[in-house]
């Protein structure tokens, strides 16, 4: 790997904190001696307030005590989130796509706080800093934002997803579009993220911090990353494939054709299938 001075991304990491104390809502970012980066969580979920509003608000979107179920009659609806809410929100429809705007999502009770059955697209407005945290006791690998299909992070904004239970984000087909800043992170038992395939295609520029889990990333079948910038931080395995029971006897590669990989205090960069790992085309820089 190569080795560059960590100066640059330290002006970069201070650029994005001092940059997001400005708004209103903010990431409550601090840097610490045994980890790159920790959040506090706690003073972040105080300025969202108590109520949560979803736009359209019509006969698609049912509110229960603890549950939000969003079920548009066609394919390709688009819905704005701002506020905060403690339970789980589940989107039933195909190409749904959920617009945060400054939203703080949890769930306390072992459960995703946002979860689909469809595939579907999480996005960030420009300006905004968003949340998706569960937490709380559960026996199953519960990712906080869980996705049965695909699922494409994108948008222009801040997006933090933390599972406190086991994963951070978890669908079979994972893609990263836009030009935001995603920090995912799930246990020591965990992945940051987790799914079938995971694909970055050219010329995407966003930040995305895969940090203080057992994997960053985690796929049955194949890591294709060909742009992006990404920051893996206190993993046991920075980039993992590998067969699950559930997988059978599947191929399995990582294929790094481009992107900047800055990479700090992970046991192992890569964990695949011998003779399948293709770097080059990548930038690494190891953080001291």
């Amino acid at each position: 790997m190569k080795k560059e001075l960590s100066k640059n991304l330290l002006k970069n990491l201070m650029g994005i904190i001092v940059s997001l104390s400005a708004l209103t809502f903010f990431s409550c970012v601090k840097n610490t001696s045994s980890s790159k980066l920790s959040i506090d969580y706690k003073a972040a979920k105080e300025l969202y307030g108590q109520e949560i509003k979803i736009t359209p608000m019509d006969s698609s979107v049912t509110i229960e005590k603890n549950l939000i179920t969003i079920a548009p009659g066609k394919e390709d609806v688009t819905y704005e989130i701002t506020g905060y809410f403690n339970g789980q929100i589940i989107n039933k429809t195909k190409d749904t796509t959920i617009r945060l705007n400054n939203a703080y999502l949890e769930n306390t009770s072992g459960l995703p706080a946002l979860k689909s059955s469809s595939k579907f697209e999480v996005s960030s407005v420009n300006g905004s800093t968003n949340y998706i945290v569960s937490s709380g006791r559960n026996y199953s690998k519960v990712a906080a934002l869980q996705g049965k299909r695909g699922l494409v992070l994108g948008g222009s904004g801040n997006l933090y997803v933390v599972g406190n239970v086991y994963h951070g984000v978890e669908a079979e087909e994972v893609k990263i579009k836009g030009t935001g800043t995603f920090y995912l992170q799930g246990t020591k038992s965990g992945s940051a993220l987790t799914c079938e395939t995971f694909t970055v295609e050219q010329k995407k520029d966003f930040k995305c911090y895969l940090i203080n889990s057992k994997n960053g990333i985690k796929a049955d079948g194949f890591i294709n990353i060909s742009s992006g910038n990404y920051y893996l931080y206190d993993n046991e395995i920075a980039l993992k494939t590998g067969i699950s029971q559930e997988a059978g006897d599947k191929h399995h590669s990582i294929t790094l054709a481009g992107g900047t990989f800055y990479t700090f205090a992970n046991k192992t960069f890569y964990v695949t299938e011998k003779e399948q790992y293709y770097p080059q085309g990548a930038v690494f820089i190891q953080e001291d």
